[in-house]
């Protein structure tokens, strides 16, 4: 089975068994099976041709060799455009044997992939990864400045999502390269992690600045952040709490928990798209010392936050109680003899911690 993250299907491999050129190739299998897909591809008098004939698949984690991939490449642009049974699957195997490479010659076959779609493709985001991750690849693996700006090209793109993802992985990249990052990749983060208007690359920006060992520009210093929240169950409720730009999502963490008044006894994680399960966007709370980031080094004035943006809240793994938080208020500055967080407005009753269900 393949890992969800292609980067990091392609980088245990590589610790596992090494470079592609130290391991060892099952004879000229992949190549057979390249040759079985362009003849079902070639055969004008099968339209219920099931590319899966062709020996590729979810299964087959065959290594390519070198000299077949200008013909894979040519074969993937062709099950893209053709289809037929199996052709998602192919298309992974497809990208996972070319990706496993990481052959600089392959740049702009995957720099093409990101905005390769056809009507009613609901592969075009996985695909899209494939190709931003294989780009990481390039980085971490060969670690020239064409491997980097070739990623770097991609996080100026139009879309705010790819933007974001290309930043991701440039972020990625910065964590398992075992050299310096270049001056014009940082200094790129930096402008992305200032100015981009949108959340996503802005805060993937400032994470990979992290990475690379420096420190995310800070927002508002000596400024006020008000975070309403809402939602989960128990009816309609809200709650304003204003804090510093130098406090943490751990200390809006325990705002909240006071601000509903319930025990703060399970675990919890901000996750700041707004997309609960994102593990690209979630800070865990410091007990989880397995899965960082954490909390209490989230700082409120380095995320990237601009009014009307909403995050959830997860509280406790186990009742799930999934809290809206929208930044409501931005404040250059905080008020005289306040002690944040405080609680600036409350409206309704606070949900239940512990429900009884069979009320």
């Amino acid at each position: 089975m393949r890992s969800e993250d292609p980067l990091d299907g392609w980088l245990f491999e590589r610790r596992l068994l090494g470079s592609p050129a130290g391991r060892t190739r099952e004879g000229g299998e992949p190549r057979r099976n390249l040759k079985r897909l362009e003849k079902l591809l070639s055969d004008p008098h099968d339209k219920k041709v099931n590319l899966y004939e062709s020996g590729i698949g979810p299964w087959c984690r065959t290594l390519l060799d070198p000299a077949d991939l200008p013909l894979a490449e040519s074969l993937y642009h062709r099950v893209v455009a053709t289809g037929g049974s199996g052709s998602t699957g192919v298309q992974e195997a497809l990208l996972d044997m070319i990706g496993g490479l990481s052959n600089p010659a392959s740049a702009t076959f995957w720099l093409g992939l990101v905005d390769l779609r056809r009507p009613r493709d609901p592969f075009a985001p996985r695909r899209r990864a494939y190709a931003l991750a294989a780009l990481a690849l390039l980085a971490i693996v060969h670690k020239t400045p064409e491997a980097w700006n070739t990623l770097g090209s991609a996080a100026r793109h139009i879309d705010a999502e790819v933007r974001a993802l290309a930043v991701y992985y440039i972020g990625c990249a910065c964590l398992e390269s075992d050299s310096p990052v270049p001056q014009d990749v940082q200094a790129q983060l930096a402008d992305i992690a200032q100015h981009d208007k949108s959340f996503t690359p802005r805060f993937q920006a400032r994470m990979a600045l992290l990475l690379a060992g420096k420190r995310a520009p800070m927002d508002y210093p000596g400024g006020v952040y008000h975070f309403r929240i809402g939602g989960g169950r128990g009816g309609v409720f809200s709650r304003t709490i204003a804090l510093q730009s130098k406090q943490t999502l751990e200390h809006l963490h325990l705002a909240i928990q006071d601000a509903l008044d319930w025990d703060n006894d399970h675990l919890y994680s901000f996750f700041m798209n707004g997309k609960s399960g994102d593990q690209r966007y979630a800070f865990a709370c410091p007990f989880e010392r397995d899965n960082p980031p954490f909390t209490d080094e989230a700082i409120i004035g380095e995320l990237g936050l601009s009014t009307r943006h909403k995050f959830i809240y997860l509280f406790d793994y186990g009742d799930c109680h999934e809290i809206i938080v929208e930044v409501t208020e931005i404040h250059a500055k905080g008020e005289k003899g306040v002690r944040y967080p405080s609680v600036v407005e409350s409206r309704g009753a606070a949900p239940q911690q512990y429900p009884d269900w069979d009320d």
